[in-house]
């Protein structure tokens, strides 16, 4: 199988979007942590409900996996 070459144009493309990712992941955790226990745990709860993924929750918020799965109920 070919190896997929990149254009210079998307490569710094995927590192501007990797940027914004990890500055809005850090906006997320600064704005998760500001908040008391039971919002934190409905925050999860909410997003685990809506779709987003345990491991997504992780990425954005900077819970361990484990921890999610333990504040969250799953059905």
């Amino acid at each position: 199988m070919a190896e997929e070459t990149r254009s210079p144009i998307q490569e710094a493309v995927q590192s501007l979007a990797n940027a914004l990712e990890s500055s809005q992941n850090k906006y997320n955790r600064a704005l998760y942590d500001s908040q008391p226990p039971d919002i934190q745990n409905q925050i999860l709860q909410n997003a685990y409900n809506n779709g987003m993924s345990v491991e997504k929750l992780s990425t954005m918020t900077g819970v361990p996996k484990s921890t999610i799965y333990s504040k969250i109920k799953t059905k």
